[in-house]
């Protein structure tokens, strides 16, 4: 059973501001020439073993004592600032099917990668693909429009920057944690609403039926378990649920807290901004950490274009959660999109 959530605010490392995280460097961590070595040394391997980026686990990637500085990332995400940058990691160079290795290598040791749309796809291309965000079928980060607020599947979403764009593209992050302790102080009418939550337009992205498009039950925003405050939000996949058969529309109050969520999580006291560049692997936990994307112009050379790699991520050990939080696509709990067989 759901427990009730917190009356009181959350003063735990993941509930940070701008100015906080903007003192603190301990959730940036940098390559040295030994990892970067060793990286490359586990990229050649897996090259000659012939293996596939999809198919490679942390057995087959040997990369020594880079361990250790994993499982302190891993730690950070899960009980310290909730997020990790990675700079250094040498994509300079590297094919596509490379980086992917290299990619898969470094992945292996942060958990299981879980697939992100319903190809079985485990490594995404975050890349301007001329689709339309208006359209609400769409996943935003096929285009290179501005980016609504959200979280995505799995215990941790990774970025890892290939190429940035010739102009924008900047990430802004946010503690959803410290967005809950906004609300309770100031608008506690809305945690009613968030904590019995929404159903999501999840994009074709469900099992055949009755949900490939809409979530089987209302997915809480925020959500207390064994001790722990977890969120989940996607402005856009909330508010374009209604317009979809059998969601009932969304009521004022409804609307309201779904857009206070997203403006506090761009507040100015309250997210920070990175501008990913080549070689930086950005880790944050769906569960403490909101995202969103500034839109990006390219350069004419397609070869040039905005290129981040993406890995959706479950860690071994993660937190407790209730099924109606982490069951997000109808696959079960903390899965992705179901996987057509054809």
């Amino acid at each position: 059973m759901p427990e009730s959530l917190p009356t009181e605010t959350q003063d735990i490392p993941c509930a940070w501001s701008r100015e906080a995280l903007s003192d603190d460097t301990s959730w940036i961590y940098q390559l040295d020439d030994t990892e970067i070595r060793v990286i490359d040394e586990a990229v050649r391997t897996l090259t000659g073993l012939d293996i596939r980026h999809q198919d490679v686990t942390a057995e087959d990637a040997d990369l020594g004592d880079f361990r250790q500085k994993i499982d302190l990332i891993v730690d950070q995400i899960e009980n310290g600032r909730g997020l990790a940058l990675l700079r250094g990691v040498p994509v300079e160079g590297k094919s596509i099917e490379e980086l992917e290795l290299m990619y898969a290598a470094i992945s292996s040791h942060l958990g299981r990668s879980i697939v992100q749309d319903t190809k079985g796809t485990l490594i995404d291309r975050v890349e301007n693909r001329g689709a339309s965000y208006a359209d609400i079928s769409v996943r935003g980060y096929t285009t290179n429009a501005k980016l609504t607020p959200h979280c995505d599947s799995g215990d941790i979403v990774s970025l890892l920057c290939v190429r940035p764009a010739r102009e924008g593209g900047v990430n802004t992050i946010s503690s959803s944690i410290a967005i809950y302790n906004e609300i309770l102080r100031q608008h506690p009418e809305m945690l009613e609403p968030l904590e019995m939550g929404f159903h999501y337009n999840i994009r074709g992205n469900g099992p055949p039926g009755e949900f490939v498009d809409i979530t089987a039950h209302r997915v809480p925003v925020y959500s207390y378990h064994a001790g722990r405050l977890s969120c989940r939000f996607n402005e856009k996949a909330i508010l374009t649920s209604e317009q979809l058969p059998g969601v009932p529309p969304l009521t004022a109050m409804e609307k309201a807290a779904v857009h206070k969520v997203a403006e506090l999580s761009v507040r100015p006291d309250l997210g920070f901004d990175i501008l990913l560049d080549s070689g930086d692997l950005l880790l944050l936990c769906n569960h403490s950490v909101f995202h969103t994307r500034d839109s990006f112009e390219d350069w004419e050379d397609p070869a040039k274009g905005r290129l981040l790699l993406r890995k959706w991520i479950n860690i071994c050990d993660g937190r407790e959660l209730t099924f109606e939080f982490a069951d997000h696509y109808n696959t079960g709990p903390r899965e992705g999109p179901f996987v057509n067989s054809v």
